[in-house]
């Protein structure tokens, strides 16, 4: 039974890294994780700034297949990159749960703030649409608000 939040960098500690025989067993592997993990929480950050810039291109003709197509694969990859991260907390690591969590803030900030100095550039305050895709940046990738 796991015994809450732990350091896996002791003698004999091992941990599983999301795939059976991508074990943290070192020092120098668990240092490759938990800035893997960081990336990766980064990664989902740009995923939802992705998302934001198609919608932008299609802006004018926002019913179009090709917008649909390209918006479900950024948004299918953002999913399954969301839920590799909780089956990492899921280990309840402290280090990999640490890196996670500032690489997230990080993601949210730079791209945020990036998002934020291109509607300021295009004199563009307030979004135009209010779709399913403009609020992202408030809610989680799995629990957006539909308005």
């Amino acid at each position: 039974m796991q015994n809450g939040f732990q350091f896996a960098t002791g003698e004999g500690r091992c941990i599983t890294f999301l795939f059976y025989g991508w074990n943290v067993d070192s020092h120098a592997k668990y240092a490759a994780s938990i800035i893997g993990v960081f990336c990766m929480s980064v990664l989902n950050a740009g995923l939802g700034y992705i998302r934001h810039l198609i919608n932008d291109h299609y802006e004018n003709n926002p019913y179009t297949l090709s917008h649909h197509i390209s918006l479900a694969v950024v948004y299918g990859v953002q999913m399954v990159l969301a839920y590799w991260l909780m089956l990492l907390v899921m280990t309840y690591e402290s280090g990999i749960f640490m890196s996670l969590i500032f690489g997230l803030i990080i993601g949210y900030f730079v791209f945020g703030y990036i998002r934020a100095r291109n509607l300021l550039a295009s004199k563009t305050l307030m979004p135009t649409s209010y779709s399913a895709y403009d609020n992202q940046f408030n809610n989680t990738p799995c629990c957006q608000a539909f308005t």
